[in-house]
């Protein structure tokens, strides 16, 4: 019934309009005038005329200081106090908008994320006039001409524009919470993204073959190692580089190991710090993993001879501390380590210049080949099931392996 008389509301105004009986432009200059008025009252000074002809005003600096303006018409410096006060407007979507980076850092947002915020803002928002939009003018039809800007200015891909829309949201979300607009107001429900991934720029694919080691790239990545610690027994990072094969460890992971983490006594390694880098006091520092997932990985015979091996190194050049990476300046930081792995699949031998994160992904896709659950596996990478299905799991089994079953079943065909 309700859905009726609002359907029947909106045919009588738009047949009072067709009749002249509303006049829709009237009406427009109408509300613009009291969006000015609106502004006006938020103006804390006297707008004068003085003896010298001209009017005068103050515009606030913030801290208790203010600005003195003047202009030959009133017209005029009427428009310097609207236009002030639009951009100055505690309710535009700027304003809202690190209104929401501050919630953010109060639900205890790393410096890092704080930072993606910022860069994201100005990438994202700034210079276009939805800055100085009230966020009670928004609309979903607004947002939408946004996005269109947006596309045209830079191509993004879609889980970027996702992110993007992600932080609107969130932005009237935080003032739902304020009580600055309705709950049943918040435009982004209205906008239909998917609409815009055909003009989001299209994301390269990339292989498995160069997302992850091929057996013939591990073997190849093994001998440049064992070669290297021959020549060069004390170049620490090497051996981190080697334990990444064997544990699939993210990098900071990997700088952040401590000695209290290997448990020799169960057979396992404890992976509870990893390495982190503040963007904002350019310092590096060690706390949890990713996502504070603390897990137990179990200790090969490859991996205690791995630890066995730089733990001798160190101690013999007097580097041992609480970290198991560590040379003559201290803890070995994921950079380096990251570093040291596309030195080593540069050259020749390997589809391309590999990071870390290609051990991971090898380690998984591995594990899987095997046979192992997805759960277990899911835990032992410290990831969450979906995301280590979806990202880190790919067909690594060797193509002789294949042709193998496909000549096994054609046959099996042929015989029928």
């Amino acid at each position: 019934m309700n859905n009726s008389l609002n359907i029947n509301s909106i045919n009588i105004v738009d047949e009072a309009i067709n009749h002249g009986i509303i006049d829709l432009a009237r009406v427009q200059e109408e509300m613009e005038e009291m969006k000015k008025q609106e502004y006006l009252k938020m103006h804390p000074y006297k707008i004068n005329l003085g003896k010298d002809g001209f009017w005068h005003t103050y515009l606030p600096l913030g801290n208790g200081k203010r600005k003195a303006v003047k202009r030959k018409y009133e017209e005029d410096i009427v428009k310097i106090v609207i236009d002030f006060w639009k951009q100055n407007n505690t309710t535009t979507f700027k304003k809202r908008y690190f209104e929401w980076v501050e919630r953010q850092k109060l639900c205890g947002r790393s410096n890092n994320t704080i930072s993606i915020y910022e860069s994201d803002y100005i990438r994202f928002f700034k210079g276009d006039k939805i800055e100085n939009m009230d966020i009670k003018d928004i609309d979903e039809a607004v947002i939408s001409q946004f996005i269109q800007r947006l596309l045209s200015k830079q191509p993004i891909p879609y889980r970027t524009l996702q992110t993007m829309m992600g932080y609107i949201r969130g932005v009237f979300n935080k003032s739902v919470k304020d009580g600055i607009i309705k709950r049943y107001e918040n435009p982004c429900d209205e906008v239909d993204l998917p609409l815009f991934k055909q003009y989001c720029k299209q994301t390269k694919y990339k292989p498995a073959e160069e997302r992850t080691f091929s057996n013939t790239e591990r073997k190849t990545l093994l001998d440049i190692l064992t070669d290297n610690h021959l020549e060069k027994p004390n170049y620490i990072p090497s051996y981190a580089v080697e334990l990444s094969l064997y544990t699939g460890m993210r990098v900071g992971e990997l700088s952040g190991l401590k000695w209290e983490d290997i448990d020799t006594e169960h057979g396992i390694m404890v992976i509870r710090h990893s390495e982190k880098y503040d963007r904002k006091t350019n310092e590096h520092y060690v706390s949890l993993p990713k996502n504070g997932k603390i897990r137990q990985f179990p200790l090969s015979p490859e991996i205690e001879d791995v630890l066995t091996r730089v733990k001798k190194v160190e101690l013999k050049n007097g580097w041992l501390s609480e970290f198991v990476f560590s040379n003559a300046n201290g803890r070995v930081h994921a950079r380096i380590i990251s570093e040291c792995m596309r030195r080593k699949t540069s050259g020749t031998g390997f589809t391309n210049t590999k990071c870390i994160h290609a051990s991971r992904r090898t380690v998984n896709s591995e594990f899987a080949r095997v046979g192992m659950p997805a759960t277990v596996r899911a835990s032992l990478l410290g990831n969450t099931e979906k995301v280590n299905e979806q990202y880190y799991t790919y067909d690594v089994s060797e193509m002789d392996y294949k042709k193998n079953i496909i000549c096994e079943v054609n046959k099996e065909t042929k015989a029928m």
